[in-house]
């Protein structure tokens, strides 16, 4: 629901707009949305017969986030999950995300555990020392299939309206959730956060599993 509300037209168009794509103030927020054509496309509900893998036990907002974003892909369209820790029942699935120990775009294997490992999204935010944390999962999996998504949903899409939209999700939602299951503190400091959670969307992730 919070990734869904994200990828709406209006959000797309506040995105623009706050980007001063329309520099007049005397544009209002209507006659904005009347100037970018951001209607989303129905999909075939069709599932896919793709098999998507992930952990068993309990579960965080990262795999389910990229479960989510991968099940939005044209080729993982509601496609079923498998949960597992086992490598036999996982190596035959077509992709597999936050277990394995393996990070490799080419063998579509999406972990962040291993030793060694120090991919982030970008070098960061102007004026910024760089991003704070490292590419959970659900980062992996929106590095890779982020505009595949977005530009699913919203075709129209300019490239350049694409990469905004597509730093500014990253921004507001996406290095939270991989801050927080990477272990990054906030504050670390104990004054000025380095990152922002603006959905509570871990925390309201993790109270659904069983006590």
């Amino acid at each position: 629901v919070v990734v869904t509300s994200l990828l709406t037209s209006r959000s797309l168009a506040f995105v623009l707009k706050e980007r001063r794509l329309y520099s007049s103030s005397r544009i209002t927020f209507t006659e904005a949305l009347s100037m970018v054509d951001y209607k989303r496309v129905k999909y075939d509900e069709t599932p896919s017969d793709k098999l998507i893998g992930t952990h068993s036990g309990s579960f965080q907002a990262d795999e389910a986030m990229g479960v989510w974003m991968l099940r939005q892909v044209p080729v993982y369209r509601n496609s079923k999950v498998v949960r597992s820790r086992d490598l036999k029942v996982l190596d035959p699935l077509d992709i597999v995300i936050d277990v394995g120990g393996v990070y490799d775009h080419a063998k579509l294997r999406y972990d962040h555990h291993q030793r060694g490992y120090d991919e982030r999204f970008d070098e960061g935010r102007e004026g910024s020392e760089g991003r704070c944390t490292k590419l959970s999962a659900s980062g992996l999996v929106y590095r890779h299939y982020g505009k595949e998504i977005i530009k699913s949903y919203y075709p129209s899409l300019s490239d350049e309206h694409l990469e905004i939209a597509y730093k500014k999700i990253y921004n507001s939602l996406l290095e939270c959730l991989d801050a927080i299951d990477t272990g990054v503190e906030m504050c670390p400091d104990g004054i000025e956060p380095i990152y922002r959670d603006s959905t509570g969307f871990s925390s309201r992730v993790g109270r659904l599993n069983p006590r």
